[in-house]
């Protein structure tokens, strides 16, 4: 095999160590003493970031980050539940967990998303399906105009807040996830969910969400986004298998469907395995929020998943992976240089001088992206059973666990971080620990792992990660 395509540094948490290295893969044996360990110090528990109301009952979303040591982030922008979060967060729990408290959770998660989307967010769409209301524009005031893909999760209220809201990718990941448990039947997808469903692929049509410049994943630069477009296809897709299975008429015109799927296959070949091409000025060729449309969405081929993955090798550090090269964000002494809320929310402009910030190399390592490619390889081992695959499904699963805070953590051990960033010449987590999005990117690969290493690969559940009869070649 070819050299390695990103390093295993020593893990933070000592214990750890026996745990994190390229070959050989992990036994079943020491995935259930791993996982008894992180049961035992918490680290895969998401429940501790679950939204509350005034009176102590969980509500169903999660927030961005869980309590730490130093507070619960309620003076921060990671207090907020973000609709991109959450349905990664509720697909995990219920691939991980399909019969037990972790479906459960995922389904009072989407209910919740979906209640706050019918109480506040359908008549935005309407007044632009009908043409009352244009929000594709360069007018930053018309972003709020578009459904708001934040809210604030213990009251299931909008944040009145300016925000950028132009992210159809946040919109694409609620209705898979919606999709995949209508599927696997835990969640039927019908009356007021059905309506909305319907709803959002109508409005998707209306902005041209295959040619629309949003924020991205990243909400930041208005783009033409890979990562954007591919949620928005595998909902497609998810939904047009299900109303054809269940005989539904879909609640929106007749060739919504066909359109949505022709444009945005068209325009995902397009783009791939780049992130932008359009505007030329904002092209970025390397991209890790791309790695989501190899896992969990499974959106691409195979082929095209390698290539991602291929592309993306430059992004990989000593701890995690960049989300981008030239990425300001939690740049080197990040809360020295922007202020009070190293959380905030930047305009394009704002962005332009957070962007100067950075000094080549010195983009914050993120430990999100390492779990999911460790799970693409999975699949690829499960499908062909080739040795390479297998080695560098260990080896993402070893920078995953490597990457879990040691003793010295100022936020406490044993969490899951968002990104290591650089304070003077040390690396050290960033202030959103724990991450629960990380909490659960972990628990899947925990979970791919155990199916390669299974005499059989263990039965799915129904829905999980089927590929599409039209995957892109």
């Amino acid at each position: 095999m070819a050299e390695l395509p990103a390093v295993l540094g020593k893990p933070f948490q000592p214990a750890l160590e026996k745990f994190c290295r390229v070959e050989p893969a992990l036994s079943l044996e020491e995935l259930d003493e791993l996982q008894g360990l992180l049961k035992e110090h918490g680290t895969l528990d998401c429940s501790r970031a679950k939204c509350k109301d005034a009176n102590g009952k969980p509500t169903g979303p999660f927030s961005a980050s869980a309590a730490n040591a130093k507070g619960d982030h309620s003076g921060s922008s990671m207090f907020g539940s973000w609709l991109r979060d959450n349905c990664i967060i509720a697909y995990g729990l219920y691939i991980t967990d399909p019969d037990g408290q972790g479906c459960e959770d995922a389904k009072a998660c989407l209910d919740s998303i979906a209640k706050f989307l019918l109480t506040h967010e359908s008549y935005r769409m309407e007044l632009v399906i009908g043409g009352h209301k244009e929000v594709t524009g360069k007018d930053e005031k018309s972003w709020m105009d578009r459904p708001h893909i934040r809210f604030i999760g213990e009251t299931g209220l909008e944040d009145t807040k300016w925000y950028n809201h132009k992210q159809n990718d946040a919109l694409g990941y609620f209705m898979w996830a919606r999709c995949q448990l209508a599927l696997a039947d835990k969640m039927p997808l019908t009356g007021d969910h059905l309506k909305l469903l319907g709803q959002l692929f109508e409005y998707l049509r209306t902005i041209e969400c295959w040619d629309d410049l949003d924020a991205g994943h990243w909400e930041e630069h208005s783009a033409q986004h890979a990562s954007s477009i591919g949620p928005c296809l595998a909902a497609t897709r998810a939904f047009t298998e299900l109303v054809a299975r269940e005989g539904y008429l879909a609640p929106c015109r007749p060739d919504t469907l066909e359109v949505l799927e022709i444009r945005l296959a068209l325009a995902l070949r397009e783009i791939l395995p780049n992130e932008v091409i359009k505007p030329k000025s904002h092209f970025r060729d390397a991209d890790s929020a791309c790695v989501f449309l190899c896992y969990p969405l499974g959106v691409v081929s195979d082929e095209v998943g390698l290539k991602i993955i291929d592309q993306v090798n430059i992004l990989m550090g000593h701890i995690g992976m960049c989300r981008y090269r030239k990425d300001s964000y939690w740049c080197k002494d990040y809360k020295d240089k922007v202020g009070d809320d190293p959380t905030k929310h930047f305009t394009d402009e704002e962005l332009k001088a957070r962007d100067a910030l950075l000094k080549p190399g010195e983009e914050a390592q993120w430990c999100l992206f390492d779990p999911m490619v460790s799970c693409f390889y999975g699949k690829l081992y499960q499908k062909t059973r080739k040795a390479e695959y297998l080695k560098l499904q260990q080896l993402f699963l070893s920078r995953s666990l490597a990457a879990i805070t040691g003793d010295d953590c100022e936020f406490g051990p044993w969490f899951c971080c968002e990104a290591y960033y650089m304070v003077g010449d040390k690396w050290q987590p960033n202030d959103d620990t724990p991450l629960v999005w990380t909490q659960i990117d972990l628990a899947m690969a925990l979970l791919e792992m155990k199916n390669s290493m299974s005499s059989s690969v263990m039965k799915r559940p129904a829905a999980a990660m089927k590929r599409p009869a039209s995957a892109m070649s």
